[in-house]
Order: C-alpha cells, then structure tokens, then sequence
C-alpha cells in the first residue's frame, strides 16, 4: 500500500515530462540546438510571445531562429511561482560563440524571467523578460558606433 502512495505522489510531481520546467527547458534546447521553423516556436508559445513571432517578418525570424553559432554552457532554473495555471520561472543561461564560427573569446550569461501558461492541457510560453545580462571577454569591447 505504502508504495502504491509513493508511486501516485511520484506521478502526480512529475507529470510525465509536461510540467512549466520541462517546457521552458525543451524550448531552450530546441532553440540552441539548430534552426527552428516558425511553426515549431509557434506550437510551443501563446500570448504575446506568440503573437511577437507571429508578426516578425521572415529577415526579423530569421536572425531569431538560427541560433547554431551559440553553444550551451550552463542551464538553471533560479526559482518558481506558480499559480494553478500560470507560473513565473526565473533562470539563468549561459553560452558561448562556437569557436568554429569566430567566436571562443565571448561567454554570456543571462537571467530571465518567463511566464508559462497552461493551456489545452501543456505549459506554453507566454512571455519572456530579460532581468540581467552579464558578457565576459578577454578582448577589448569597443561600444562607440
């Protein structure tokens, strides 16, 4: 009896995959992993992110979905409020320049907060703000035009 509790518990925490985390992680991944379709970013968004994708003209989605010269360092998720559905997921991604493309100088790190709505029965993501973004370099940043 107690094990069949424990295994109710351990399905009703993890939810099979499709929990706010799970989300936000698949979609970073799928972004920093190659070039992803408009209609992939679309299945996976809703509100104002949806709607941002949605009026990007191609050159805009374009820049927005080739991420292939940017390889993953680190991936955290910093905290989490949730509401029965919607949830406020702060995190912290950091990434490099490929060196094979000119990059091996730069590493980012940026924190975001994002806010993830449950809708048709999966977390989508509804809206993306920047908190903080720190650069490190070995190299002199020229910031005059």
């Amino acid at each position: 009896m107690r094990y069949i509790v424990l295994a109710i518990f351990a399905a009703a925490c993890f939810d099979g995959g499709n929990t706010p985390e799970s989300a936000l992680k698949d979609f970073v991944e799928s972004r920093l992993n190659g070039v992803v379709t408009r209609a992939d970013v679309i299945a996976r968004t809703t509100g104002k992110m949806r709607l941002s994708v949605e009026s990007m003209d191609d050159k805009d989605f374009d820049r927005f979905a080739d991420l292939r010269q940017y390889k993953r360092d680190s991936y955290r998720v910093i905290s989490k409020s949730c509401q029965e559905k919607k949830c406020y997921v702060t995190y912290a991604l950091g990434y490099h320049k490929a060196a094979d493309v000119g990059g091996g100088d730069w590493a980012t790190e940026v924190k975001k907060i994002v806010e993830i709505q449950w809708v048709d029965g999966q977390w989508l993501i509804a809206d993306v703000s920047n908190i903080k973004t720190y650069h490190e370099t070995s190299q002199n940043i020229d910031v005059t035009p």
